[in-house]
């Protein structure tokens, strides 16, 4: 069985919907969607990998990674006054418009008391050779989360 993450970084460039499912009695203090893009880079023989960034400045200050390893990544900022009451989770529904129907949920979101948590997790993802997906780097551009996941081909 094939992933479908390895099609993404088959490629172009990626607009990935997360709809945001709200707690809140009182809609307005969340987002209705947070948009992240995905772009595979060329193609190295061996292996891919796909370079992702998500405007999480537009929703938070003071972001900065919670947690690491080889599968995952967690970033968590301070929610803006607008959001500060948002109560909710996110996860992958569409992919350049279409209906997301992969096995992975492997981009998240929480909202929870202040604070947004934005999870990249590989985790039950593999390659064609069955090894599993890696988080490759993480960093940020201009205050926003950024990351580079991959594996051999």
């Amino acid at each position: 069985m094939l992933s479908n993450l390895q099609a993404f970084a088959q490629n172009k460039s990626q607009k990935i919907e997360l709809k945001v499912y709200s707690q809140n009695e009182q809609k307005q203090s969340c987002p209705d969607k947070v948009l992240v893009t995905e772009k595979p880079q060329p193609y190295r023989e061996g292996s891919f990998s796909t370079d992702g960034s998500v405007n999480l400045s537009a929703y938070a200050s003071n972001i900065s990674v919670v947690s690491r390893n080889e599968f995952s990544v967690t970033w968590v900022g301070q929610l803006k006054p607008r959001y500060a009451k948002c109560l909710a989770a996110a996860g992958m529904t569409k992919v350049d418009g279409e209906n997301y129907s992969g096995n992975i949920n492997y981009l998240r979101m929480h909202f929870v008391k202040g604070k947004v948590y934005f999870i990249l997790d590989l985790a039950g993802g593999f390659d064609p050779n069955n090894y599993p997906l890696v988080v490759l780097k993480n960093s940020f551009k201009n205050g926003n989360p950024t990351w580079t996941w991959g594996g051999s081909d």
